[in-house]
């Protein structure tokens, strides 16, 4: 049995939705929103390691009564625990190049674009909240390096400068994606697997968040692999369980962004 706790498809919300698609395999579906702290509430599934890992507002995969989190983690789970097409590189090297791929792009983009998408989409939606509920929601939150990524989005710090920094910051890690997309369709073996999907949800926002990072000029590989993974049946399943018009406005504090501002 299979229980996904997830909120809108996008970002790292958009990974194990994708890959159970492509699956295609039976889950039930959690919806939570993590913007009125509904992953804090009593009853949430949680563990230890859910606790300590950077994308503590979700997604959560229960398996079998297992807490699984970390959506590359997760989708390692769903590649190898789970019948269906194949999304792990057959090759070892390959094994090890998705990996790798998971955990420099985890680091490089994943604060950055989550920075970015909370100071363009969250900060507004949070400005029209009651400000004293809002600060003692966000004053009960722990740790305090969880807590001070959620003051950061209320209290403005991603300014002009600090999203221009982070933009800054994504032309190496795309750049890198771009070279090696340029040698290959895909960017861990010939074939479409969990490096793809772990890219393309922190890639494809980059559409809107750094358009001058990300356009068909500056990186045509980078564009022409987000149009083939956008155009997959799995993709269209995963967005078609949006709640909002446009889910790519969703987002939460991600990989503990005040680390790295």
């Amino acid at each position: 049995m299979l229980d996904l706790y997830h909120w809108e498809p996008n970002g790292v919300f958009l990974k194990p939705l994708m890959a159970l698609e492509e699956k295609q395999a039976p889950f039930t579906s959690r919806w939570f929103d993590p913007t009125l702290f509904e992953q804090l509430k009593q009853g949430f599934p949680s563990s230890v390691e859910s606790q300590l890992q950077l994308e503590r507002e979700g997604p959560i995969l229960v398996a079998d009564g297992t807490v699984v989190s970390s959506s590359f983690f997760m989708l390692e789970y769903i590649a190898e625990a789970i019948p269906g097409p194949s999304l792990l590189p057959e090759a070892p090297y390959d094994r090890y190049r998705a990996r790798a791929w998971g955990q420099m792009l985890g680091l490089a983009l994943g604060p950055a674009t989550s920075a970015l998408g909370c100071a363009r989409y969250l900060a507004p939606e949070l400005a029209q909240r009651n400000a004293g509920e809002l600060r003692r929601d966000i004053e009960r939150i722990e740790p305090i390096e969880r807590r001070n990524a959620w003051l950061a989005v209320a209290d403005g710090v991603y300014d002009d400068n600090a999203t221009k920094a982070f933009r800054e910051r994504l032309e190496a890690p795309v750049g890198r994606v771009e070279s090696a997309l340029a040698r290959s369709a895909w960017l861990a073996g010939p074939g479409f697997s969990i490096a793809d999907i772990d890219a393309y949800a922190l890639i494809d926002p980059l559409h809107e968040l750094a358009s001058g990072v990300v356009n068909a000029q500056a990186t045509p590989h980078v564009v022409d692999w987000l149009d083939r993974i956008a155009s997959r049946p799995s993709t269209r399943a995963a967005r078609a369980r949006a709640h909002r018009p446009d889910p790519r406005t969703a987002f939460v504090p991600g990989m503990e962004p005040s680390r790295w501002g």
